[in-house]
Order: C-alpha cells, then structure tokens, then sequence
C-alpha cells in the first residue's frame, strides 16, 4: 500500500472518461492548485449530530437498544452557510463533508484532522479509514479537546483526505460493505445492530467454560 502523490491523485480526479472505473469522484470537484502535499482539503458541511446527554445513563449495545432510542439520544441540526456552530469543552459532535466522495476498489483512504483545527482543541476523531468502493459525504466525529468553546463554520476546511492505492484484480466489480455507505447527512449511531455479534461472542464463551 502507498500514498499517492499530488500528481496521481489528480490524475485519478480528472481523467477523460467519467466511467473510468480507476477515477477517484470528489464532488464538488477541487481545482489542482487545490490538492497540495499528497492531500485533498475536506470541507465541513451544514449537518451536524450533536448528544443530548440527559437522555441516557447510558448506551448499552447488550441492552433493548433500538433505532428510535439513538434518535431521542441525538439531534439532528442543520446550520447554513452564513451560521456557526460552537462546540464547548469535552462536547462530541458529528458533522459532515461538503463533499461527496466516491472510491474505485483499488483506493483506499485516510482522514486526518488539519493542525490549525488541532491546536485550537478540535480532534477529528472519526472512524478515519475510508475503505474501498465507498461512496457518500464522510461523517466526521468532532470533539473539543480544549478549555474554551470553538465556533466552527459549514465551509471551512477541516480536515485533509489522504489517498493510499491497494493491490487488486477486480477493478470493475464494486464493493460496498460499510452500513454507512451512501449517506448525505452525517448518519445515527447504529449501536443497536452490535447485539448480534455480542450475543454470538457470549455463546463462545460459554462452550469455552464448559470445556474447562
């Protein structure tokens, strides 16, 4: 696996034929004096999920959580252009990109927060792999690690996308296997799907008592 330089992520961004299965989709799409040091700049967008923190004592995958119950626990908020959104102290946020991103299967990718937001306090504390064939504008998982409110503003430039190219013979057939894929808005928590797995991992423990 390796990074692409500047070069072959423009290359990949403004290739002839839009159905080049190998083209990187970034939409809108950046300018090349845009995509600087093997990185593309992401842009926050109008939609945020921020927590309302009374709701929960807490959240518990093994518990009867359900698709409702993460609703009530987050609010979904639109802020335009002209607005802002102050995140105080020890505060998680989800926000979103402005763009929307579209991988071929042999491209894989990084979010990293950019220094200017990370010395103020704000950590991009994201799910940061971005596998694949994914396709939809990026969740960003937003916390405020410093002493003092931070207004953030839909349209700054946040965060950088790092591009990686992985080895693969099938170019051509997509794969898509994140639950997240898709999405426009910054999506709920799907907590409520783990249970299976939990209860899958529970069953295994109890043969291995058994066996002792």
């Amino acid at each position: 696996m390796s990074v692409l330089s500047s070069k072959q992520i423009g290359d990949r961004l403004y290739k002839d034929d839009p159905r080049d299965m190998g083209r990187i989709f970034i939409v809108p799409t950046p300018q090349r004096e845009e995509i600087k040091d093997t990185s593309v700049d992401i842009i926050l967008g109008n939609y945020f999920i921020v927590t309302k923190t009374a709701n929960f004592s807490t959240l518990d995958a093994k518990s009867n959580l359900r698709k409702k119950d993460i609703a009530s626990y987050q609010e979904k908020v639109y802020v335009p252009f002209n607005k802002s959104l102050v995140i105080h102290p020890g505060t998680f946020v989800l926000g979103v990109t402005w763009q929307y991103i579209a991988l071929p299967n042999d491209i894989y990718a990084q979010i990293v927060a950019r220094s200017t937001w990370g010395r103020a306090g704000i950590t991009v504390a994201t799910a940061t792999s971005v596998h694949p064939g994914f396709c939809g504008c990026l969740t960003l998982e937003l916390v405020n690690n410093g002493n003092v409110p931070v207004t953030l503003y839909p349209g700054v430039r946040l965060a950088q996308i790092i591009f990686m190219s992985v080895e693969t013979d099938d170019l051509n057939t997509q794969h898509v296997n994140s639950k997240y894929c898709g999405m426009i808005e910054p999506g709920f928590s799907k907590l409520y799907e783990e249970v299976n797995e939990l209860e899958r991992w529970e069953e295994i423990g109890k043969l291995s008592l058994q066996d002792n």
